[in-house]
């Protein structure tokens, strides 16, 4: 897909939240359907903390859209983009609006990345056609990053160097590689279905307020006049 297509477009990481979490909930769940708010509590509560994504120098914008679909698909509410001097766009009619529900994590260079997420004690898993795990020994890692490189060049000798291990993701076909999208399709399924749903409490409520921003229309508006009619500044 051409990067000049009008289809296309940035990607940003989520706001903060405008007012506490709690005050958010209280006012915005009066104006949801009971349906709607249950769907958002069942996907906030079965979000996925201990796997992410980390794309580094995927430059295809159906790629990039593709992957952030399946992610949000298996759970995963954190994907990570390096530019590495190309900066990252979505194809929109593919990604049906799943980046407003995720945290999408920019980086102009490998190391940064690496850095944070290591340090936040996951694993970076590189797919790579020569890998040495299978996907069921990257599942049982505490907490994993599964890394994809660039359509045609693959990871940086860096990203290569900053990796625990590589995995393979099996195919018995003729075929040798696969799309960057597939791969990351098969390989999130692999890690991610015996995994429950792990964030905290404190992390859900504020999930459940994040997307009941995403769900009202003037969110602000609506919360405001909730403070107001209970004296709150």
């Amino acid at each position: 897909m051409r990067r000049t297509n009008p289809d296309l477009s940035d990607l940003t990481g989520a706001p903060a939240l405008p007012y506490p979490a709690e005050d958010i909930i209280a006012a915005l769940q009066e104006v949801v359907l009971p349906e709607r708010l249950a769907r958002l509590d069942e996907v906030a509560a079965a979000r996925v903390s201990s796997v992410t994504v980390v794309l580094e120098s995927v430059i295809d914008p159906h790629n990039t859209a593709a992957v952030m679909r399946t992610s949000d698909a298996h759970g995963i509410g954190e994907v990570h983009m390096i530019e590495q001097g190309t900066k990252p766009l979505l194809a929109k009619r593919v990604t049906r609006g799943c980046e407003r529900w995720m945290d999408v994590m920019i980086h102009r260079a490998t190391e940064p990345c690496v850095e944070g997420l290591r340090a936040r004690g996951y694993e970076l898993w590189l797919a790579d056609m020569s890998g040495t795990a299978t996907l069921e020994q990257v599942a049982l890692r505490p907490k994993v990053a599964l890394v994809f490189g660039n359509e045609h060049l693959g990871a940086s000798a860096e990203m290569r160097a900053a990796c625990t291990g590589t995995f393979a993701v099996p195919m018995r076909g003729m075929v040798e590689s696969l799309n960057v999208s597939v791969a990351a399709g098969i390989a999130l399924h692999a890690v991610t279905k015996d995994r429950p749903g792990d964030l905290g409490e404190r992390e859900v409520r504020a999930l459940r307020a994040r997307f009941l921003m995403e769900s009202v229309r003037s969110p602000e508006l609506v919360i405001e006049r909730w403070r107001k009619t209970r004296g709150l500044p």
